[in-house]
């Protein structure tokens, strides 16, 4: 990440990175294709709501890892090994109980969700049942996506993508045991899930203790530091904050969704689990622009790590054109991909069609926002997304959804029109920044 080309460099931390929540997305989508093949709108539905409350638990989580990886990044790319093994200590202990604080709390809470959402009638209890052991199996999510972002601090973006092979695996045997065999519906998606989840992160406790870091990591470095615990939440709560408003702002938005009918709550919840296959060079790339960031502002070479922004932005924003697209010509086919009830593919490729602009702006969001990360500036990533998911987004899709003649077309449009508003700011924030470090003199050389 400090030396070479820079594209190169993110090339090789993205594709492995993409391959691995590719097949995240793939083992999430699973869920819902096996659902939509053996079980009606009611369960696609239901699994719909269910994931998106595991989404809002993932985005906590990978927010404040962030916070782990940017720091974990910067120590390596200073070649501070025992400041490092610090902070991989800390972000155990940190994790662990924030684990042991939010499973009770959500388990607990699992009604108050489902009658929030809105949920339809016909999809209650298998809501109910999803959610209920979706939060038991919270604090082998929250291990999980810890021990990735620990490692990707290291810039080892290959090793966590094992981890998720195996979950894969293991999920899609579990769905087609519990679903297509034994007619389980919902619960038995999310028994799947979780236990999916519970073998990959057994592997990966069991690979540590095989391979070990690349680092000397000792049990004493799980007292935490405070100075650790200081700079992983300051950079990493601003972020968890920023998923879990805007991962709540789709929670609204499908509860709105949900009010219109089964039939539209299910194509919301199709066409979602289409968005997290096109958002992930986004993802890809943002994460492998944090961790540039991060090592070349530790190794002095704050120039470098603004081309990196730059870079990251340019390669994600060309594949969303691209998406973008593709889906003004196949939204209904790629939708129908998970489910067999021709009314649900067709009002998900309604939502495609016109969210799917959001996939340019999102790239550019998304490549900034790491940018803004690795030089430990997340307060502004969390402002500016709030403020867009509740100043924007969030009213303009009620608006639109309350009109007596509005469809899923229209709801996806506040999505593209409030991210606007944040390209906006991030472009005006990136130049301040790159003028006060004096980074970035001229754009990136695209002959490199």
């Amino acid at each position: 990440m400090i030396e070479g080309s820079i594209p190169r460099a993110l090339w090789r931390f993205a594709i492995p990175f993409m391959c691995a929540y590719l097949l995240q997305a793939f083992y999430g989508a699973v869920d819902l294709f096996i659902i939509g093949r053996y079980c009606d709108e009611a369960a696609i539905a239901a699994v719909s709501i269910g994931a998106q409350f595991l989404f809002v638990v993932t985005g906590l989580t990978l927010g404040l890892a962030t916070g782990s990886t940017a720091l974990i990044a910067k120590q390596v790319g200073s070649k501070d090994s025992e400041g490092a093994a610090r902070a991989i200590g800390s972000t155990a202990v940190l994790f662990f109980l924030i684990s042991v604080v939010l499973t009770p709390i959500l388990a607990l809470s699992t009604d108050y969700f489902v009658e929030a959402m809105k949920t339809p009638t016909e999809a209650v209890d298998y809501t109910r049942q999803y959610v209920f052991t979706a939060a038991c199996g919270i604090p082998l999510v929250i291990g999980y996506n810890v021990i990735g972002a620990i490692y990707r601090g290291f810039g080892d973006a290959v090793t966590p993508t094992i981890f998720v092979v195996v979950s894969c695996v293991c999920n899609i045997i579990g769905d087609l045991i519990l679903i297509a065999h034994y007619g389980m519906g919902p619960l038995g998606a999310a028994i799947a899930t979780v236990a999916s989840i519970a073998l990959s992160f057994v592997a990966s406790i069991v690979y540590i203790r095989v391979k070990r870091f690349p680092i000397e990591f000792h049990r004493q470095h799980f007292l935490p530091s405070l100075e650790s615990l200081k700079r992983i939440l300051g950079v990493g709560a601003p972020l968890a904050l920023q998923d879990v408003f805007t991962n709540v702002s789709f929670l609204i938005i499908q509860a709105l969704v949900n009010s219109m009918g089964v039939m539209e709550a299910a194509g919301l919840g199709v066409a979602q689990r289409c968005i997290g296959f096109f958002f992930l060079p986004a993802v890809a790339f943002s994460n492998a622009v944090t961790t540039a960031t991060a090592q070349n502002l530790g190794a002095k070479q704050p120039k470098r790590a603004a081309s990196a922004g730059l870079w990251g932005t340019l390669i994600a924003a060309t594949f969303g054109v691209v998406f973008w697209l593709s889906c003004q010509f196949l939204a209904t086919n790629v939708a129908g991909l998970f489910t067999h009830v021709d009314e649900v593919a067709r009002q998900g490729g309604l939502y495609l069609r016109s969210f799917m602009i959001d996939c340019v702006l999102v790239a550019l969001i998304f490549n900034l926002n790491g940018y803004f990360c690795g030089c430990g500036k997340t307060l502004i990533v969390f402002l500016h997304s709030t403020v867009t998911a509740f100043i924007a987004r969030i009213p303009l899709s009620y608006i639109i959804s309350r009109e007596s003649d509005s469809t899923l077309f229209d709801v996806g449009m506040a999505a593209p029109i409030s991210s606007c508003l944040s390209v906006a700011v991030c472009v005006c924030v990136f130049l301040i920044l790159r003028k006060k470090t004096l980074a970035v003199a001229s754009p990136p050389n695209l002959s490199a």
